[in-house]
């Protein structure tokens, strides 16, 4: 994430962290336990939060974001705004887990 996403986003992601406590430490046990892995059986608990954050941005956030989006040039340009959207639901999903591990290890 840039730092222009993560200003639009990060205290978003910061509170669903918060309200979902019980979700995020099994997601860090999960870390722990396991080390690296490509997907935690844990991040399916994080989809629905993300998904209900995404669509509920206001219009203003939204339109940064594909804007900041489509400013990156190495990034893949998409058709729709809706597909902008479903991707900043896995970069979301990304930054849930790296804080994970950042949190585990870091303890």
């Amino acid at each position: 994430m840039t730092k222009q996403e993560r200003l639009l986003i990060g205290k978003k992601i910061s509170a669903i962290i918060k309200k979902y406590k019980s979700e995020w430490q099994e997601l860090k046990e999960q870390i722990s336990d396991y080390g690296y892995q490509p997907l935690y059986p844990a991040q399916d608990l994080f989809r629905s939060p993300i998904k209900y954050l995404v669509q509920n941005l206001n219009e203003c956030d939204t339109k940064a974001l594909i804007s900041e989006w489509k400013s990156k040039e190495e990034r893949i340009q998409f058709e729709s705004d809706e597909r902008y959207l479903q991707q900043y639901e896995l970069y979301i999903m990304e930054e849930i887990v790296a804080r994970a591990k950042k949190a585990t290890y870091w303890m």
